[in-house]
């Protein structure tokens, strides 16, 4: 099974699954709250002519991923707990810049692009 998902707008986020199983079963209730670590892989595109660091995002939590300098790719392997991946792109000198989050699986390989025209917009911005 393969699903890819896009973000549209000045950033593009994608995600590519590998197929997936699920088996039936009872869970007790405290597995439920348990945090699933899902090893993905990010492969960002950085199209822009700045400078770029990637942070993994969420209430409480900013990660550094990894760099890509401008007009460069870059793919980072990590593990991650949270069913969704939150994305933060720092620009070099300008700012924070932030993609919607997507709903991730074990194993996923997501793909960034960080697009050329994104400096133009006021840091902060989501998409």
């Amino acid at each position: 099974m393969s699903q890819t998902r896009m973000i549209l707008g000045l950033v593009a986020l994608g995600l590519t699954s590998a197929s997936c199983a699920v088996l039936p079963g009872r869970r007790d209730a405290d597995e439920l709250d348990e945090p699933v670590p899902r090893e993905v892989t990010l492969e960002v595109d950085n199209q822009n002519f700045h400078d770029a660091t990637i942070y993994a995002v969420r209430p409480g939590e900013r990660r550094r991923i990894g760099f890509v300098g401008g007009l460069t790719q870059g793919q980072f392997a990590f593990v991650w707990t949270d069913s969704d991946l939150s994305v933060e792109i720092y620009l070099l000198p300008l700012g924070s810049y932030f993609a919607r989050p997507i709903a991730i699986d074990p194993g996923d390989d997501v793909k960034l692009v960080v697009q050329p025209n994104l400096h133009r917009f006021r840091p902060g911005t989501v998409f």
